[in-house]
């Protein structure tokens, strides 16, 4: 028998918190871009906004194949999801604007390659959309939009206080962007249409927990290229 949205919610959230300790607990520099009480360290918060637009971009191609896949399994899921991609797609332009500031051109960032850790993640999520269709996709959305919402706000003030507010306009627009469309709640009715029974929900948190995953291993390898590198290699995460 499938859940109702509220248990599915609920069950979401739980799963959510327990990923957000695993993550405290195990990656290092873990509280660095919202703890107000450790200095921001500017190599570290540049290059996780370099990669917040490759990713951005990268899983624009994962939403279009969810779409195709979606409209075979719910129409009006697929509503739903066609315009929160459309949405997801410009994005890149809003942190791209705060980059400027930091003396990056969007040529420079096309010229950075993602981190292993994003191409494996973009691989996985492909793979599984072909196995277990939309509900790949959707599950990454979940992840980054409950994130979202509990820690984008802690971190944009982080960095304008370091910086200055005209250093983070675009990742204001995009906090808000996010809290007047509720994006998490549209992923999470989403996800709710497509989890049909027990198994696509067992399959939703195992996916979850596998994104959850990549994340740790990416923030692992981001604190090496930058925080944990010897100092010759933070200087060459300097513009040119």
């Amino acid at each position: 028998m499938p859940c109702t949205f509220d248990e599915l919610e609920l069950m979401l959230d739980q799963l959510m918190e327990e990923e957000a300790r695993k993550f405290l607990d195990t990656v290092p520099h873990a509280a660095h871009l919202t703890d107000q009480s450790q200095p921001l360290d500017e190599a570290y918060y540049v290059r996780h906004r370099i990669e917040t637009v490759k990713r951005i971009r990268l899983t624009a191609k994962v939403d279009a194949l969810a779409l195709a896949r979606m409209i075979d399994e719910d129409y009006e899921a697929a509503r739903q999801w066609s315009r929160y991609a459309s949405q997801e797609l410009s994005h890149d332009l809003l942190y791209l604007e705060d980059l400027r500031h930091h003396g990056y051109s969007e040529r420079q960032v096309d010229a950075t390659e993602p981190f292993p850790a994003t191409r494996e993640m973009l691989r996985y999520l492909e793979e599984s959309i072909e196995r277990f269709g939309a509900i790949a996709a959707v599950a990454y959305s979940l992840f980054v939009e409950w994130n979202s919402a509990r820690y984008s706000r802690k971190a944009v003030a982080k960095a304008a206080s370091h910086f200055s507010r005209r250093f983070v306009k675009g990742s204001q627009a995009h906090v808000a962007i996010d809290d007047e469309l509720d994006h998490y709640y549209v992923m999470a009715d989403i996800a709710h249409r497509l989890s049909r029974n027990d198994s696509d929900q067992a399959i939703l948190v195992t996916l979850i927990r596998r994104i959850a995953s990549s994340f740790r291993d990416y923030f692992t390898q981001l604190y090496w290229a930058t925080v944990g590198a010897p100092e010759a290699a933070v200087h060459d995460q300097a513009p040119r």
